[in-house]
């Protein structure tokens, strides 16, 4: 059955009175009115005043008052309302609904998967070649090899095997710089007599750069047995011996047995350390030393001065004392003019003649 609008004009309080009921003329003269049956005409059919309120429908598109149900447009469609860019594409309005397809979904899931695999395999693939390259770029490749006839080396002197330090530098010849032991070289290089403070760097690409401290010699051993000429340091190592006696010049000799006579001997053993504790000055006014006992070393300088320096301990200080009376004699001094002989196996207590 079609529903009916009914449209009041009147909105006088009393008409609403009386369709309450209990309203308030029922409660002033206890009496029930009837009113008048209303209809109002919407086109050509009259709708009963008397409608349930549940049958009164009101258009959302009407701003007041009632209209006739009948007389309502229809909205625009759910495909009109997808299709229209007016309205889809607004966050929120109608949009067409998703139908799901599961067998398509899990393999759209499993493909996906089968990617993810293929993707992590083709980075670790990756990786392990880029790993690869740099580990022969570095270690394999002549991008980092070591020539050692690029090698730097530096604070050798004639005193020193040069052969000896050639073989160690040129032992890894060929191999990676990277692998080159530079330790491993430096306490090679250490090992050799007359060799300190040794440092040892790589020079990349291909390189390495060497440098020590070579000893000089504290003094010649002269063997008078078979007279020749053995260099060594104050702690008695040999150095290399020259062929022209003339590098002997400027150091001071000891007369002695055997070239052994440093470690078989206290007393030469001490005066190897007096004399390579004097200092290149002093030393080299040294003509002769000689050692009858461990505490009676004796000099002769190049003035005809005889020095007692009784054994080492001291030296330094020894020599500085020895230094200041002889600088006072070689300034003309008369007080020292006739000096010969200097005493000081007790350096706080010189005695000079």
């Amino acid at each position: 059955m079609s529903r009916r609008v009914i449209s009041s004009n009147h909105s006088d309080a009393h008409d609403a009175d009386s369709l309450i009921p209990n309203g308030p003329a029922q409660q002033s003269n206890n009496a029930v009115r009837h009113p008048e049956p209303r209809s109002v005409r919407s086109g050509d059919t009259s709708t009963p005043a008397r409608m349930p309120a549940d049958d009164i429908l009101v258009s959302p598109q009407a701003s007041e008052g009632f209209i006739d149900a009948r007389q309502l447009k229809p909205g625009p469609s759910v495909a009109e309302r997808i299709e229209d860019p007016r309205i889809g594409g607004n966050p929120g309005m109608l949009v067409r609904p998703k139908i799901v397809n599961f067998p398509s979904r899990r393999k759209e899931r499993q493909t996906a998967a089968v990617h993810g695999i293929v993707r992590r395999i083709v980075i670790f693939v990756l990786v392990a070649l880029i790993v690869a390259g740099c580990g022969w770029a570095a270690f394999l490749s002549p991008l980092f090899r070591y020539d050692a006839s690029t090698a730097v080396i530096t604070g050798t002197n004639q005193w020193v095997d040069a052969s000896q330090i050639e073989a160690i530098v040129d032992a890894d010849n060929g191999k990676s710089l990277l692998l080159v032991d530079s330790h491993g070289i430096a306490s090679k290089l250490d090992a050799i007599v007359g060799v300190s403070d040794v440092k040892v760097q790589r020079r990349f690409p291909h390189g390495l750069a060497v440098t020590f401290t070579s000893a000089q010699p504290a003094a010649v051993l002269h063997v008078t047995s078979d007279n020749s000429l053995v260099p060594v340091t104050q702690d008695g190592e040999q150095l290399v011996k020259q062929a022209d006696e003339s590098a002997y010049a400027s150091i001071p000799r000891i007369d002695v047995d055997s070239a052994d006579a440093v470690a078989n001997n206290e007393a030469t053993a001490q005066a190897v350390k007096v004399l390579g504790g004097l200092g290149s000055a002093l030393a080299a006014r040294v003509t002769s030393t000689t050692a009858p006992t461990r505490d009676s070393i004796t000099s002769v300088m190049d003035d005809g001065v005889t020095v007692l320096w009784g054994d080492s301990s001291d030296i330094a200080f020894k020599a500085s004392v020895v230094s200041a009376i002889l600088g006072k004699k070689d300034t003309g001094d008369a007080s020292y003019a006739s000096l010969t002989y200097i005493n000081v196996s007790s350096a706080d207590s010189p005695i000079i003649k």
